[in-house]
């Protein structure tokens, strides 16, 4: 079956223009709404007033940064950088003040030596179409290493997949057979619900792991953010008849979700902290 086609440097499949940007502006306002909060509170962290020793944050996947805009508004003295594998989305950084930074990183392979023992924070989410469970600990294992002593690290997901089964019938709705069709390109995500052993794993204190459903009242936009990325997804589809057949699914799976379909799928959201 021909899959979408992507770049072996860019992972990643759902599009890097304004529509993708837009979602992922979407996706950050329903996270931020539905928790309250930027940075987990169990991330204890000096006042915001100026300390001594600049507070240094690392936010990796960064994509359009727009996590890190809305972080200044609440540490404008700490010095925040945002890591991707592609600039394509990056902001100007003079639109976030002096104290940001952005460039290019790509987490899965050996972790700079600038970058080591740098952080009292690494934030990072949503990864779950480029990590797999044969690649993921690698990513761990940067992201401790990014880590002061005593830093935290802040992994926000979302569990999907686990909520389908492996393989769709023609007889399953739409979007049964959308996530099934996805399953044979997206790598396999088994490792979300494993993120607690994962971070033990390499020797970091799991502070808490936490797992909610989208309240009721943000159903619609996440069901929306989610077909705008499977809309995306379908573009790059090569055979005709293969999108033909995919773009009728996506269209019935949109007529479902305004008839009040929704899959009652959890956010994940793991904090650990760097003991040594």
């Amino acid at each position: 079956m021909p899959t979408p086609e992507t770049s072996n440097e860019d992972p990643y499949m759902l599009g890097r223009n304004y529509y993708a940007s837009a979602r992922l502006a979407m996706l950050h306002l329903l996270i931020h709404a539905q928790f309250g909060y930027l940075l987990h509170p169990s991330i204890k962290l000096p006042s915001a007033e100026k300390t001594e020793e600049q507070l240094r944050i690392a936010d990796v996947g960064t994509g359009t940064g727009i996590w890190i805009g809305e972080l200044t508004r609440e540490r404008p003295q700490a010095q925040i950088d945002g890591f991707d594998i592609s600039d394509e989305q990056y902001p100007p950084e003079k639109w976030y003040g002096p104290n940001v930074s952005m460039s290019q990183l790509d987490i899965f392979k050996p972790l700079p030596e600038v970058l080591k023992g740098k952080y009292d924070v690494v934030h990072l989410r949503f990864f779950m179409t480029v990590a797999s469970d044969d690649n993921v600990q690698v990513v761990v294992n940067n992201l401790k290493g990014m880590l002061k002593p005593g830093g935290y690290l802040q992994w926000v997901e979302r569990d999907w997949m686990s909520k389908f089964p492996e393989k769709a019938e023609r007889s399953d709705d739409a979007h049964t057979q959308i996530t099934c069709y996805h399953r044979t390109f997206f790598p396999k995500t088994r490792w979300i619900n494993s993120l607690p052993v994962l971070f033990q794993q390499c020797g970091l204190e799991v502070l808490d792991h936490v797992t909610q459903t989208p309240l009721p009242i943000y159903r619609k936009p996440w069901n929306e953010d989610c077909l705008i990325g499977w809309a995306a997804i379908g573009d790059m589809i090569e055979s005709q008849e293969e999108k033909n057949w995919y773009k009728e699914l996506l269209a019935e799976a949109a007529e479902n979700a305004k008839k009040g379909w929704y899959v009652d799928w959890e956010l994940v959201i793991c904090i650990a902290k760097n003991a040594v």
